[in-house]
């Protein structure tokens, strides 16, 4: 037995706007809803794979870019292998670097040959810290100061410089986790953004995702309007889908329903509804989109003389909208709008709410001439 319902609803994001849209092109062409929204569902996703694969590549095409080595000049031996293996389509390890600086150093007078593979080492030792992939260029910095370390004139020289590549190196990872971090940023933002997003704000973002360029302020900024913009956009959406899945539901279920606004689930408001032979009872339906809650009740006509019998016969319509509800419950949450009941009174602990029939929908000639008795109770659909 149930009489006055309350309950909260949830806009399920993506299921309310996809079967709005089944619900509409089912409509158009005469189809059933589950088909259409399956091959909508289908197409959606195929659309998103593109969609991200194609992301995907360009980043792959801009990381590589970033890989490309620039021509340093001034390196002599390191510099002729490094243009040898870049013919080769791979950069030079950092051992073959360092290698070819400590050659230098055996080859140039006035410098302790003895000397070049324990500076080698110390310079090698410390550039491991990078972690450094194979074929990954040296950063420029770090390489000249790698360099200075092997071909430094004394070991109080070669320490003194170690501890400036000391200090670059731990530089050059903090800022590569800052620009790793701002990468999984951009990426999060991208993933968030729309199709229909500023191409600019999308180039831009796919550059720092790539590890190109780093995130600043503006271009953070310029993001976050977007995608506030957009979660506006989308929420009025949603709530338009809404109304729209909630009067196709009731009308799929065999409800008359008055015709619904879009702004229901916006500014809130009441629907009527019933099923043919419910005379002069209707079940309310009122939506206060403050608190995100809908209301349910079943109301009649004024008319008709307060007996017991038709105290009896509110509560047989009371029963017969508690075997039914159930349903719609399951039905509008397949479809994306979800609702969860707070509050349900048993049936007759309230008289059936009496309204004047002219702020009801008109009812047939017909049932509202026939003596008013409840539809036999539907077998509730477990």
């Amino acid at each position: 037995m149930s009489g006055p319902i309350t309950a909260g609803y949830l806009l399920i994001h993506g299921a309310l706007l996809l079967s709005a849209r089944a619900l509409k092109e089912a409509r158009a062409m005469k189809r059933e809803f589950g088909e259409v929204r399956d091959a909508l569902r289908a197409r959606t996703e195929q659309l998103a794979q593109a969609r991200r694969g194609q992301q995907a590549a360009r980043l792959e095409r801009l990381a590589a870019a970033r890989n490309v080595e620039a021509p340093v000049a001034g390196t002599g031996a390191a510099d002729s292998l490094r243009a040898a293996k870049t013919a080769q389509s791979r950069g030079p390890s950092i051992d073959e670097v360092l290698s070819a600086y400590a050659r230098q150093r055996q080859a140039r007078p006035g410098l302790d040959a003895a000397q070049a593979e324990g500076f080698r080492q110390t310079a090698a030792r410390i550039i491991g810290r990078l972690g450094l992939p194979e074929g990954a260029a040296l950063p420029a910095g770090i390489e000249a100061l790698a360099r200075d370390i092997v071909l430094a004139p004394t070991p109080e020289r070669a320490e003194a410089i170690g501890s400036e590549l000391r200090r670059a190196v731990q530089r050059w990872r903090e800022a590569l986790g800052a620009r790793r971090a701002e990468g999984e940023e951009a990426r999060r933002l991208l993933e968030a953004l729309s199709d229909d997003a500023p191409a600019p704000l999308v180039a831009a973002l796919e550059r720092v995702a790539a590890e190109v360029d780093r995130l600043d302020d503006a271009l953070r900024a310029a993001a976050q309007q977007v995608l506030a913009a957009q979660a506006a956009d989308q929420a009025e959406s949603e709530r338009e889908a809404a109304a729209l899945v909630l009067e196709e539901t009731l009308r799929d279920l065999g409800y008359e329903v008055e015709g619904i606004e879009a702004t229901l689930f916006a500014g809130g408001g009441a629907v009527h509804f019933r099923r043919p032979g419910w005379e002069s009872y209707f079940v309310r339906l009122r939506v206060d989109a403050r608190e995100q809650t809908v209301n349910f009740n079943v109301v009649r006509a004024k008319g008709a003389e307060e007996t017991a019998e038709r105290r009896r016969q509110d509560a047989l319509a009371e029963d017969r909208w508690c075997s039914e509800f159930p349903r719609l419950l399951r039905t509008l949450e397949s479809r994306g709008l979800r609702l969860e009941v707070t509050r349900r009174l048993a049936a007759g602990e309230l008289p059936v709410q009496v309204v004047d029939a002219a702020a009801l929908p008109a009812v047939p000639v017909d049932e509202a001439a026939t003596p008013s008795h409840p539809a036999p109770l539907a077998r509730p659909q477990r």
